[in-house]
């Protein structure tokens, strides 16, 4: 018997031996098992490997079927090219070149170096690549498709060719989205946004007007019933703004914009919106920060954010990848401006918290105060079999590099 007049310390001290004593001689007949030993994880490292280069600038990498596209810039002795090989991508690949039909793009000669840009929209791989005004660029376009049983790409612009007293110009657009049945497009740039109900056949505009603007071109994302918009325009004032749609999708419930809670953006140009599918999170990246909304696109906070005259670093977040297999975890690139860097990072809680990874991108070391020559990370997709396909570039204008991402414990 615990004699309830000792000290707590002595009672509790007894109890355990008495119970010790109970337990050892008790009526099991089956001794205790000793607990196995933990099981070691080793530590797997992040890390980049490179599965092809090329001299010339890369923009994008797309997947269709049993083929993954790649799309190069033009450069001073060659044209423009999307190049084809089958999957799974591997560092010995064998790409070829799909045939541009019309859509080509000469050297660049006496005008910029170009790049074009594929995405696959429906069935369908868009080519989307801006278009000269030139004599030796005249015949060009600046929109173009391949079908799925296509050989060649094919011109998809003749409606956004426009002309007024002065001159004629084909359209250019930076992004094209399907939502339902309708495509949107940002086509000529600044405050633009073009729909399509017939494939690419006709466009009509939501915003904006059907001719070029000098503004950077709008971001957009429909949501359901409303379309976000976004970016700097006029010049240093950067936007967010939210709209309703009509029923059909082809325009604008009036011109009043939808309420939408937003931290100051300063002059922070927005370079992508995005959401997660299947949630009601949405993303926007803009420079040296990324915003994120919880309830569909109403509201947004930064989630990071780096001050205007951060010592740190100060990312154009251009690429956004959330990983289809892992929810929660986002995958982000671009270029850091303040230090001539290319920026790479991801997160495993939805933003919350961020690995800084970008050392490992290829000319990270080499910085440069010239953005024009910036190193930078231009595309990031999943393949088929779910790896993170990363596109590089170590200079602007060149020395393009595809690469695949491991994300790892360390």
């Amino acid at each position: 018997m615990i004699d309830h007049t000792r000290p707590m310390a002595v009672r509790i001290a007894c109890a355990l031996l008495l119970g010790a004593f109970v337990t050892a001689c008790g009526g099991s007949d089956n001794p205790a098992l000793p607990l196995p030993p933990p099981v070691a994880v080793t530590p797997v490292a992040t890390k980049l490997e490179l599965l092809s280069s090329t001299a010339r600038a890369m923009d994008t990498v797309v997947f269709r079927g049993d083929s993954a596209y790649l799309s190069l810039a033009n450069s001073a002795t060659e044209g423009s090219a999307v190049l084809r090989t089958a999957l799974p991508l591997t560092a010995a690949s064998n790409w070829r070149p799909v045939d541009l039909g019309a859509c080509a793009m000469a050297p660049i000669g006496d005008f910029i170096g170009r790049s074009p840009k594929i995405k696959l929209v429906g069935q369908d791989v868009w080519l989307m690549q801006p278009w000269a005004d030139t004599p030796e660029t005249s015949n060009e376009h600046s929109t173009c498709t391949l079908g799925p049983t296509a050989a060649s790409f094919a011109p998809r612009d003749h409606d956004l060719r426009t002309c007024n007293d002065y001159f004629c110009e084909t359209l250019s657009m930076q992004d094209l989205k399907l939502a339902g049945n309708r495509l949107y497009s940002n086509a000529g740039g600044g405050n633009n946004l073009l729909t399509s109900s017939d494939g690419g056949t006709t466009w009509q505009v939501i915003r904006g007007s059907k001719d070029s603007q000098m503004c950077y071109a709008t971001k957009f994302h429909v949501l359901g019933d409303r379309v976000l918009v976004g970016g700097e325009c006029p010049l240093d004032m950067a936007f967010v703004e939210a709209y309703r749609l009509t029923a059909d999708g082809g325009a604008l419930v009036g011109e009043p914009k939808l309420p939408l809670t937003l931290p100051e953006l300063e002059n922070r140009n927005v370079q992508f919106i995005e959401s997660v599918p299947g949630t009601e999170i949405v993303y926007v990246g803009v420079e040296g920060g990324l915003l994120r909304s919880l309830d569909d696109g109403r509201s947004f906070r930064f989630v990071l954010r780096e001050p205007l005259t951060s010592a740190k670093s100060y990312p154009y977040i251009g690429a956004f990848l959330p990983l289809r297999d892992k929810p929660g975890t986002l995958v982000i690139g671009g270029f850091d401006k303040l230090h001539g860097r290319p920026y790479l990072a991801w997160s495993e809680d939805s933003g919350n918290s961020w690995k800084d990874i970008s050392a490992l991108v290829p000319g990270f070391d080499r910085k440069t105060d010239d953005e024009f020559s910036t190193p930078s990370v231009s595309a990031l997709s999943q393949d088929p079999q779910g790896r993170i396909i990363v596109v590089t570039n170590e200079r602007a204008d060149g020395q393009g590099r595809l690469m695949l991402l491991t994300l790892g414990t360390r």
